[in-house]
């Protein structure tokens, strides 16, 4: 996990430095609570800025009250719809999982962040509207002269980390390896410890996804319309119609002109 914490800006190399920074979520996190059973899992999600987060979970029962995880988190700007999905919650380790497939077909296991923050309404419906984001730990872009592990292909791609014999040992069920074309990119800093990141918006063709990645974690030159090969750790967050509606960037195209006018009445 420390080299996931390095995505966002954080050198997490030990016990005392994870512990350190579960102590600044607890203390600067806004804080969010759900009750499962017999347990209370509260949340703390620190916000730093650009989407950084770090969230937190503590687990409390009748017995013991202790950390149960601590994660770095990326908020994502743009919306995916998962249908259908099933959701697998592991409240002693205070994790989320999400399995599910895209409307463009791609199948996806992400870490759910914002477990704690969402109305448990959310997971009547049948669809869920969720931001995905990978936080990289290695990305390669035009081709670069030095191979790793799972990269190398110009074919736009993601497939699970698994697939892949030197890489399948050590695997998350939410690592990945997706090759994709550059659409947009841009540096981040993290204003806690000034470092610089990467955020990279990647269509994989199967699905269009934010990867994002400390800049030393970069090998090759990255421009517009570089293939980009990284293999990252997908996480996400669930979205309510109030994060949705405040996305607002434009007409939609699909809609009708008459719907427009429709919404239109005199005060007199």
């Amino acid at each position: 996990m420390g080299e996931i914490f390095e995505a966002i800006g954080f050198e997490v190399g030990d016990e005392a430095s994870f512990n350190t920074l579960a102590e600044c979520a607890e203390s600067n996190g806004e804080r969010t609570v759900i009750y499962r059973g017999d347990a209370t899992l509260h949340g703390r999600c620190w916000k730093l800025g650009e989407g950084l987060e770090v969230w937190s979970v503590l687990h409390e029962n009748a017995k013991e009250l202790y950390y149960a995880d601590c994660r770095p988190s990326f908020r994502s700007r743009y919306v995916h719809t998962i249908e259908p999905w099933e959701l697998a919650e592991y409240d002693g380790d205070g994790e989320a999982i999400v399995r599910g497939s895209t409307t463009g077909g791609a199948s996806v296991v992400f870490e759910l962040q914002n477990l704690t923050e969402v109305s448990q309404r959310v997971f009547r419906d049948n669809q869920l509207r969720v931001g995905l984001a990978g936080l990289a730990a290695s990305v390669r872009a035009d081709g670069g002269p030095d191979r790793i592990a799972g990269f190398g292909s110009e074919v736009q791609g993601f497939q699970p980390a698994s697939a892949y014999p030197e890489l399948a040992e050590n695997a998350c069920e939410n690592d990945y390896i997706v090759n994709g074309y550059a659409l947009a990119w841009r540096i981040l800093k993290n204003p806690v410890t000034s470092s610089e990141l990467i955020w990279m918006y990647l269509d994989a063709k199967m699905i269009r996804l934010e990867v994002l990645a400390n800049r030393r974690a970069l090998r090759g030159r990255l421009k517009t319309g570089a293939m980009v090969s990284a293999n990252i750790w997908l996480q996400g967050h669930i979205l309510e119609e109030t994060e949705i509606t405040a996305r607002y960037e434009g007409v939609d195209q699909d809609s009708m002109k008459s719907d427009f006018w429709s919404m239109l009445r005199r005060g007199n």
